[in-house]
């Protein structure tokens, strides 16, 4: 193609046709940008089509990142709800002066620790990406600057109650003998009576129960209402997340 038209540019010099030429010249370059820009716009919609690709699979992981951290947020909370619900029961038998094993058992389960752990790894990939200014001031960005928002404060909130029963937790193993607790635990707890323990064993655990530390702790643990508000906030917050991220990569 190229000697094709080499050939018709020689054969108008030699027949002297110079302003044929010229024109024949300028109309040549006119075709060679217009080759150019073609060439430029197939290669700007394929990187087009490449960084959207790209950016789809950053916001697909930060959607599933979250679909899970909502299923383990939900299951958290039935776990913190099971707390709460012994707590109070534990708390009504302390205030009738009423002994009963099971029930400070169950409310013993105050000082198992579980606490939500998010996994921002899609996120993180996004924000260490040359990809998170395509999506600034979308409503994609807001809704994700809102879930961090609230996850910040469900961590928060979970750190200072973990402190604290952590800290009464050494306050009160620090005063009796667990091994002789764990005796108990090792039996049948959903069916175990006070009366079913020997007499000794009965005298060291009566205390466990009634120690300050214990109850004080139970108490805490009856209250939880600020971080179950967060986690239903944060739900609610990642579920929007997803279905936004899910309207953009289906559109």
């Amino acid at each position: 193609m190229i000697q094709f038209f080499r050939k018709i540019r020689q054969n108008m010099i030699k027949q002297n046709k110079v302003s044929k030429y010229f024109f024949y010249a300028i109309g040549e370059i006119v075709l060679v940008v217009i080759g150019i820009l073609i060439a430029l716009q197939i290669n700007n919609a394929n990187d087009a089509k490449k960084e959207k690709k790209e950016l789809y699979e950053y916001l697909s992981k930060i959607s599933n990142n979250i679909k899970l951290d909502v299923t383990n947020l939900k299951d958290i909370k039935s776990r913190r709800l099971k707390v709460v619900e012994d707590c109070k029961l534990a708390i009504q038998s302390f205030h009738a002066n009423a002994f009963d094993l099971k029930t400070n058992l169950k409310a013993g389960q105050v000082f198992v620790d579980f606490y939500f752990a998010p996994n921002q790894s899609g996120y993180e990939a996004l924000k260490n990406s040359s990809y998170l200014g395509k999506i600034n001031g979308t409503r994609v960005d807001s809704l994700l600057d809102n879930y961090h928002v609230i996850l910040n404060k469900v961590l928060n909130e979970e750190s200072s109650y973990i402190t604290y029963v952590e800290n009464m937790e050494v306050l009160w193993t620090s005063n009796f003998d667990m091994s002789e607790l764990m005796k108990v635990y090792f039996q049948d707890t959903e069916k175990i009576r006070l009366q079913d323990l020997d007499a000794d064993l009965q005298k060291k655990i009566i205390p466990m129960f009634k120690s300050e530390y214990f109850r004080s702790t139970v108490s805490r643990g009856s209250f939880q209402s600020n971080l179950l508000a967060y986690y239903d906030e944060l739900i609610e917050a990642g579920n929007k997340v997803v279905e936004e991220i899910n309207n953009i990569i289906d559109d």
